[in-house]
């Protein structure tokens, strides 16, 4: 991967897919790769399906590296090992120029709490978009860190939760917000 992207210094934006990728065990060489890419602004990984990988806290020092990015999207849905995403408590307050960011840990049965969101909105002041999939993560069993969190996000307009009906969001919080869904 690094190879194949070293000399795409002026890239803007990039998609990386590997949804299905059943031999995808590490992606402990993602920092490397991205790291040319300065001029990055807009990123989504999609790591759907990948059963095999067994920890996403490379993606910390890959995030870190990023920080022209605006618009962010991260796909972990059907990744049944993991059980929390700390690692991004570190990586996303780097990324102070993100105004979307979209976070899919659907079917991540094992998360057990959401904690990072708290202490990263602190510095994502200019968020203005927000799509956060926590659908079926049975273990999960507060939210409330993310209800703090969404306080102090001043500049947010839109925002869209999946819970699938475990948290009962409509009494998340009171803010002014220009679209909402649940």
């Amino acid at each position: 991967l690094k190879d194949a992207l070293q000399n795409l210094v002026k890239l803007t934006t990039l998609t990386l897919n590997f949804e299905s990728c059943h031999k995808l065990t590490s992606i402990e060489t993602l920092k490397d790769a991205l790291e040319p890419l300065v001029n990055l602004t807009t990123l989504t990984l999609n790591f759907t399906n990948c059963h095999k990988l067994t920890d996403i806290q490379p993606l910390e020092n890959a995030l870190q590296i990023l920080a022209r990015l605006n618009t962010l999207t991260l796909n972990f849905a059907n990744y049944h090992e993991l059980t929390s995403i700390q690692s991004l408590e570190n990586a996303l307050p780097n990324l102070v120029n993100l105004t979307t960011l979209t976070l899919n840990f659907a079917n991540c049965y094992k998360i057990t709490f959401i904690a990072p969101f708290e202490y990263v909105s602190q510095k994502l002041i200019n968020l203005t978009t927000l799509s956060l999939d926590f659908a079926n993560c049975h273990e999960l069993t507060s939210i409330q860190p993310l209800k703090n969190a969404l306080r102090s996000l001043a500049r947010l307009n839109t925002l869209t939760l999946n819970f699938a009906t475990k948290f009962p969001p409509l009494h998340l919080l009171s803010m002014s917000l220009k679209t909402f869904s649940v």
